[in-house]
């Protein structure tokens, strides 16, 4: 019975939600039709009760009241249905399911919400959750990787490989391979090579991170890669702990559910890995480094594998493979001994040798032959020292582009100013100006052919070594006049900054600076995939964060802090907090530099922004976001003349910080003083959304001094403006009413804050997330059983609960011990 009261709660809640949505339509007959099976009557009844609340709805502006007494009955009619009938529980899940489904994806986001981080400041970080076997329903990153068609091994190190990792399965450890060896040997191509190979038997859950030094001899920032595979393996943001120690224990714990996949290459140093180990023993960890790390097979008992030239039969497999010369071999079999043996059997040397010979004219077998046997030819393949090297064999390959393929020789130089190996298809037009998409193709599939460059996806391509990327660059600065160089890397550039901030405006419609004039020219002119904007940008995630170091490097001052100020959006709705951070840094730097002093103020609010969102104390964010937005205000106040427009939104934005960071520290006085001192700010200007975003800060400001009924009015205000802009922000209505009911609450006004929950309960899931869904029924829940209302309590953390879950949220876990806790205290 408690079943079917559960059922029929959280049947009611559902079914209002879905009648003031899009939805209804669709599912007005099935409704109808599971009460019209009992009688015909009845099922008319519930409809027009519906729709008649449907239509209450559009000139109700305070209230739910009404709403919560249609819950009510709807709940026992459905009560009573299901005593009567308990067969249709299953038809009524089946249309719950469905009805939420659609409403959460029937509707499409229009470019203009703005996301405003930490709508629930009052929940500390979370704790780290203990192993669960039932653990939450993760999705399943994987690892693409290069598909090496020419992949060749003496087998002998596969071999190694198997026996460790039986090993390691059979003592029910976890399995740590560690290959390491020269520049340009293989180690990844091997670890890629067995784990497709294996890829049947390892786990599912893959995640891959790059170890190695930039292009500025900086290693990677471990809190930067935890933030991205947080992301990967769905963790809500709002789960993710501030703190780096806390960040470790969480990845521990999370990855303790499931065996996981992970593969870090070109580690520099031992104590990289630390941090990035996962917490279950039935785990497959693939290192790869061109340096030699004891202290890995101390502390990790990882399995040292070291890798060793190709011997001669397989070398010449390569060459042969790569160079397409299977009819040839025999007829050249002295060339490609020669070509093989002078290789070292360096797989790398190899492939661009066969690269060579692929795409090379007749005669360019004989040719390379002699290039790499004679003394007198010797320099221009080999290094100093008489031993091939990677960079001398992509030398020699562009050396026989330069005459015979121009454009090709041009796009290989060129992308050496690509701030990453890895690129998109896109920028090839950026840095090929004026040729056409058929010449752009051609030089394009020459470069892969020739083993310069290998195709990683539909769209995207990467360098076959950093080394050859290293070495494109080098040649740019060799061969390309100044005036052309400099005008490639411009387009390269701004390519990248009309991409972010094309994205930034289809993200959101939040005020930016810029004096260029660009955004108003690309405000979205119809529904937007949000979800497919951020993929985008994810997929450019790493080549546009280095693009603002490019530009500031280069003096591309602009170009630098407008490109950071582009991914605002992106970073916050991330979580991106380390990134964020430091190109708003860089960033900030830029706009010092070109002279904007308001620029350089919104990149210091930006960085003061990242780190009052991540909010860590031990990486002393309260203090350094203090500092940046004091620092910014100083900017935005000039001396002897009056405050621009942007001046003055800068301003309250600044003071709006300072009054969100302030009442985080706990001193809610001073921060009603910030807030206050941030609405002056906007006296003339007509900045609707700022307003409302103030008295929704203020809201809870009021509510800690214990001032609840100004604190009502000031949501309810907030409410009203949200509502009221040109194209209404019902996400923020719906975390608007969330503190709304918390502040009644508060106050004691319990019925008026129930009736609040239910309306951001139904508006919620056509704006917001099933994470911010499941915080609304978490706390109704929690006023429920407080009132003694257990039944719908139950169904309201239930509610929660799988919301959670399907959020890929360990709180999930959480609110069914406490569903547990108040049931066994019932009984």
């Amino acid at each position: 019975m408690e079943e079917l009261v559960a059922l029929a709660t959280s049947g009611a809640t559902a079914l209002v939600g879905v009648a003031m949505s899009d939805a209804w339509t669709v599912f007005k007959s099935r409704v109808g039709a599971l009460f019209g099976l009992d009688e015909q009557a009845e099922g008319e009844a519930v409809l027009r009760e519906l729709e008649d609340m449907r239509d209450g709805s559009r000139t109700d502006q305070q209230g739910g009241t009404a709403t919560a007494d249609a819950e009510g009955r709807l709940s026992g009619r459905l009560l009573d249905l299901l005593t009567e009938q308990p067969s249709l529980a299953g038809e009524l899940r089946d249309l719950l399911t469905d009805a939420q489904t659609a409403v959460n994806n029937g509707t499409m986001v229009v470019g203009d919400q703005t996301q405003v981080s930490n709508v629930y400041n009052y929940y500390a970080n979370p704790a780290v959750v203990p192993s669960s076997g039932r653990g939450v329903a993760a999705p399943v990153p994987r690892i693409p990787g290069p598909q090496s068609q020419y992949y060749e091994n003496n087998w002998e190190i596969q071999r190694q490989m198997d026996e460790a990792w039986a090993s390691c399965k059979g003592g029910r450890v976890r399995t740590v391979l560690y290959l390491y060896g020269v520049l340009g040997i293989g180690s990844s191509a091997t670890a890629h090579h067995w784990r497709r190979r294996r890829n049947d038997e390892l786990p599912e859950r893959q995640l891959r991170a790059s170890l190695g030094r930039d292009a500025s001899g900086n290693l990677p920032d471990i809190m930067a890669i935890l933030e991205r595979w947080f992301r990967e393996l769905g963790v809500p943001k709002e789960d993710v702990p501030a703190d780096p120690e806390s960040r470790q224990v969480f990845f521990q714990a999370l990855t303790e559910r499931a065996p996981l996949l992970v593969m870090l290459e070109d580690v520099v140093l031992a104590s990289q890995v630390a941090q990035l180990m996962p917490g279950s023993s039935d785990s497959v960890v693939l290192i790869t480094s061109n340096s030699l790390l004891p202290q890995l097979v101390a502390t990790y008992h990882a399995l040292p594998v070291k890798m060793s030239p190709l011997p001669p039969e397989h070398s010449r497999k390569v060459l042969v493979k790569v160079g397409r010369l299977e009819a040839d071999a025999v007829k050249f079999a002295p060339e490609l001994d020669r070509i093989t043996e002078a290789c070292g059997g360096l797989p790398l040397a190899l492939c661009l040798a066969g690269g060579q010979l692929a795409v090379g004219y007749p005669g360019r077998i004989r040719e390379l032959a002699v290039e790499m046997s004679t003394r007198e030819t010797r320099l221009g393949a080999f290094g100093q020292e008489g031993e091939l090297t990677a960079t001398a064999m992509a030398a020699s390959s562009y050396r026989s582009f330069v005459e015979r393929a121009p454009v090709a020789a041009r796009l290989y130089r060129r992308l050496g100013l690509h701030p990453t190996a890895g690129f998109h298809m896109d920028v090839v037009g950026a840095l090929l100006p004026g040729t056409d998409e058929s010449a752009r193709g051609e030089a394009l599939s020459a470069l892969v052919v020739a083993n310069l460059v290998e195709r990683t996806g539909p769209e995207t391509y990467a360098f076959q070594h950093h080394l050859i990327h290293d070495h494109a660059l080098a040649c740019t600065h060799a061969d390309e006049p100044e005036a052309e160089r400099e005008a490639a890397l411009d387009r390269l550039l701004r390519h990248f900054m009309e991409f972010a901030e094309r994205m930034d405006a289809a993200l959101s419609s939040r005020y930016r600076h810029d004096p260029a004039g660009a955004y108003p020219g690309y405000a979205p002119t119809g529904p937007v995939d949000q979800q497919a904007v951020v993929a985008e940008l994810e997929l450019r995630r790493e080549s546009l964060c280095r693009a603002v170091g490019v530009a500031h490097e280069t003096r591309r001052y602009e170009v630098a802090w407008r490109l950071n100020q582009g991914m605002w959006t992106f970073f916050l709705r991330c979580g991106y907090h380390a990134a964020w951070i430091e190109t708003a840094g860089v960033a900030y730097e830029s706009a010092l530099e070109c002279g904007d002093l308001l620029a350089a103020a919104r990149m210091r609010y930006s960085r003061g922004y990242a780190r009052l969102d991540r909010w860590s104390r031990v990486q002393g964010d309260p203090e350094a976001a203090r500092e940046d937005f004091e620092q910014a205000l100083v900017l935005v106040r000039p001396e002897g003349r009056q405050q621009t427009e942007g001046e003055r939104r800068t301003e309250s934005s600044l003071l709006e910080g300072l009054g969100q960071l302030t009442h985080k520290e706990g001193d809610a006085e001073r921060a009603l003083e910030y807030l206050d001192a941030a609405l002056r700010a906007l006296d003339g200007i007509t900045h609707p959304r700022g307003r409302a975003l103030i008295a929704f800060h203020t809201g809870p400001v009021y509510t800690a001094l214990g001032r609840h009924d100004e604190a009502a009015a000031e949501l309810t205000s907030a409410r009203d403006q949200f509502t009221a802009l040109p194209k209404p922000d019902y996400y923020n209505e719906a975390r608007t009413l969330t503190r709304y009911a918390e502040a009644r609450q508060a106050a004691g006004e319990l019925e008026e804050a129930l009736g609040a929950f239910g309306r951001a309960i139904r508006i919620m899931p056509q704006h917001g997330t099933d994470y911010q869904q499941a915080i609304i029924f978490h706390l109704r829940g929690k006023l429920l059983f407080e009132q003694g209302d257990r039944a719908r309590g139950a169904s309201d953390w239930s509610a929660a609960a799988g919301l959670f879950r399907k959020a890929n949220s360990p709180r999930a876990q959480e609110v069914e011990r406490h569903l547990a806790e108040e049931t066994e205290r019932t009984e």
